[in-house]
C-alpha cells in the first residue's frame, strides 16, 4: 500500500532568517561568502568554536542538514545579511 504525498513546489520556501540572532546572520554572512569558521571568527572578535556553536544554532532553526541546504535556504535572503 503507498502513502500520498502532497505535491513539492519547486519553489518551497525557506524558514526566513528573520528568527535568527544578529550574531547568527553575522556567522552566515561570513558562510555566505565562502569564509571559514576560524576565518568568521577572526572577522568577528570570536573563537572558531563559538562559530560553530552558531552555525548548528542556525542549522537547527532554520531545519537545514548541511551546509549546502543551509547555503540554499539563506542565498534568496541575503539581501537581509550584513555586508561585514
Amino acid at each position: 500500500m503507498s502513502v500520498e504525498r502532497p505535491p513539492v513546489s519547486p519553489r518551497a520556501s525557506h524558514p526566513s532568517i528573520d528568527a535568527l540572532t544578529e550574531r547568527e546572520r553575522d556567522v552566515v554572512a561570513g558562510l555566505v561568502r565562502g569564509l571559514t569558521n576560524k576565518r568568521i571568527g577572526e572577522e568577528l572578535g570570536i573563537s572558531h568554536r563559538t562559530v560553530e556553536v552558531h552555525r548548528a544554532h542556525v542549522m537547527r532553526k532554520l531545519g537545514t542538514p548541511t551546509l549546502a541546504a543551509l547555503l540554499t535556504a539563506v542565498l534568496p535572503q541575503r539581501n537581509k545579511l550584513s555586508d561585514r
